[in-house]
């Protein structure tokens, strides 16, 4: 097989802030071009690590948005125009402004790791915590396929067979009808066309940690500040979802400090001791990566298909 032109992660050394400024200008005046790269830049390091963004990487933080985002707008009970916190998801972060106060602080931070080395996905952690020592709790999520993707080989039989292709097809007859597909089938079976795997997942995998008395050691293993889970082939996220409530309590609490300095004298006693559920709703996710496998597959084809001679 060729080697494979579409590299969907890159990190590159020695890189300037001036480079990196200059790139970042170019992507966002490039907003609407598809297929826009994130860019992730230590400064300290003169590291610069660029991936390609996808539906893949979006899924399960759109996933627990929905869920984050009513619970941090429930606590927001204290809204006057020059007292007030407001919160935001995702990263959550959380604003406390009074006349004589002022605290901006990172609760939550998430990433995913997918198409890339995970050691570069917990550098990027590192790097946020070491900015902001406050995060309460991390959650990263590992998508992992079962081999690397590799794009069709020149005369092999996808690029005989698709380059024989007048025009690009849709993504619509690319893949099988989603009204085909269940989710067994969607996770547990490649996306295969004209012979070749454009995306066959191996794993949906969780990491949380949470805040202890020192800022999140995420080399540190402890199951006090640290839970792992399995979504996908099998299951078993009993100890990500009761580290995920414990997290959301440090939130509450938080921000319940928070307000007592915004408001000094202000009863937040209903705040402090309003219920937390975590109601993670798993079966939603899955249903989004099916079509995150589809989207992945069809934008792979994409790519090589306007990339190939």
């Amino acid at each position: 097989m060729e080697p494979n032109p579409e590299e969907e992660y890159a990190e590159f050394s020695d890189v300037y802030c001036s480079v990196y400024s200059t790139l970042s200008y170019i992507i966002d005046e490039n907003d609407a071009v598809p297929g826009r790269p994130r860019l992730s830049y230590f400064r300290d390091e003169r590291i610069l690590l660029v991936e390609t963004l996808s539906n893949m990487h979006e899924a399960p933080f759109n996933h627990l948005h929905s869920i984050f985002s009513p619970f941090l707008y429930g606590l927001n009970v204290f809204n006057r125009s020059d007292n007030y916190i407001s919160t935001s998801t995702w990263r959550s972060y959380m604003d406390a402004v009074s006349e004589n106060y002022w605290n901006h602080k990172i609760l939550l931070v998430g990433e995913c790791a997918f198409a890339q080395d995970i050691d570069s996905v917990l550098r990027k952690i590192k790097h946020e915590i070491a900015s902001h020592p406050e995060v309460l709790m991390v959650i990263m999520a590992v998508i992992d396929e079962h081999e690397p993707y590799r794009s069709p080989g020149r005369m092999s039989e996808a690029w005989q067979v698709l380059r024989q292709e007048t025009s690009i097809c849709s993504s619509s007859s690319f893949c099988l009808p989603r009204s085909q597909r269940n989710e067994a089938q969607s996770l547990g079976q490649p996306v295969v066309i004209a012979g070749h795997t454009w995306c066959h997942l191996a794993s949906v995998r969780f990491h949380v940690w949470v805040r202890g008395n020192e800022p999140i050691d995420v080399d540190v293993d402890n199951s006090e500040l640290l839970a792992r889970g399995t979504l996908f082939p099998n299951q078993d996220m009993d100890a990500v979802d009761a580290m995920i409530e414990k997290g959301m309590v440090m939130m509450r609490d938080c921000l319940a400090s928070a307000y007592q300095k915004v408001a000094p004298g202000s009863d937040i006693s209903a705040l402090r001791d309003s219920s937390v559920a975590f109601q993670p709703k798993w079966d939603r996710l899955l249903w989004k990566l099916i079509s995150a496998v589809e989207d992945t597959a069809y934008g792979r084809y994409r790519s090589w298909y306007y990339s190939s001679p």
